[in-house]
């Protein structure tokens, strides 16, 4: 019988962080391979056992595990990841301030580009040195390049100037690209969905997704409870904005212009992101709880030959 290993509490031990390779990044960016103690961050953490990272001319990034049989899209990084999250509470900030006051929403719809540009230099604040290079996003991964794409076109539509369009388009997908979680979700909820149903009834069909994503979020929480209700205010603030914009007949023809320019096939999930999310436990995939996922993922593999998986504790 086999004895099970468990990881010691108070163990030294020290992770190395895997970077993308310098020419992934734009000018002036100086991102380094580092050796970065356990400690950095907090909590359990279990991970698949890195083997190596490759950039397929035809785009995006893989990273490629012991045993695992497809690769993961993207690699994101510590420091990376950090900025963005400084961001994204600004933004997200920003949504919620201009949802809630009737006046500022009324306001924002005459002087669009200013916000925009105000959100831009606020932003690149932190983004800038995490941008990847080029001026066609090779190295980000499909669904961000649809979103990229989605943005430009309808913000443009909006009359917003093609810099200012391009400038937030390439923020918004830094965020997602450096956050598995926010771009598995995206990827989850466009596959309840379809892009003729969106052009069809836009603000039906996201008051039907943003219940889905509730129920899939926080599948077992009490209806009322403070994350309940932050989760709520935080998605919904995006929701309510939408469906004030959408009596204006510019705002229907901007978002169905954006849709459109969209290939939705490269938006959602396909056989490897539901290979990597089988095992994450805080979201229900697919509608599947996650013991329905990780007997999946458990009956793809030859018992003897099962993913090495790796785990550690960060305290």
């Amino acid at each position: 019988m086999e004895k099970k290993v468990e990881p010691k509490i108070g163990q030294q031990a020290q992770v190395r962080f895997v970077f993308p390779r310098p020419e992934v990044f734009g000018q002036g960016s100086q991102i380094e391979d580092v050796i970065m103690p356990s400690n950095a961050v907090l909590g359990e953490t279990r991970v698949f056992a890195f083997e190596r990272a490759e950039y397929p001319e035809e785009g995006g990034i893989y990273k490629y595990y012991h045993g695992c049989l497809y690769p993961e899209k993207g690699l994101p990084f510590p420091q990376a990841i950090y900025a963005c999250n400084l961001s994204k509470r600004f933004l997200i900030e920003t949504i919620k301030l201009f949802a809630h006051s009737k006046k500022l929403m009324i306001a924002g719809l005459f002087s669009l580009e200013e916000i925009i540009k105000s959100i831009n230099d606020a932003a690149e604040k932190n983004l800038a040195p995490f941008y990847y290079n080029g001026e066609y996003p090779r190295y980000y991964a499909k669904p961000c390049k649809e979103i990229k794409t989605f943005v430009e076109t309808f913000l443009q539509a909006l009359k917003v100037s093609r810099l200012q369009s391009e400038r937030f388009a390439k923020n918004l997908i830094t965020l997602i690209e450096q956050d598995n979680a926010y771009k598995y979700r995206i990827q989850d909820l466009a596959g309840v969905t379809t892009k003729k149903e969106l052009m069809g009834d836009f603000i039906g069909e996201m008051k039907y997704i943003f219940d889905v994503y509730l129920s899939r979020e926080f599948p077992n929480r009490p209806e009322g409870t403070e994350v309940d209700k932050n989760m709520a205010d935080k998605f919904g603030s995006i929701l309510h904005l939408a469906d004030v914009a959408w009596i204006l007949p510019r705002f229907r023809k901007a978002i169905r212009k954006g849709l459109s320019a969209v290939n939705w096939e490269n938006l959602v999930m396909d056989a490897g992101d539901e290979y990597h999310t089988a095992l994450w436990i805080d979201y229900n995939y697919q509608g599947k709880s996650f013991e329905e996922r990780k007997t999946w993922f458990i009956s793809l593999h030859d018992p003897k030959k099962m993913p090495l998986m790796i785990s550690y504790i960060r305290k």
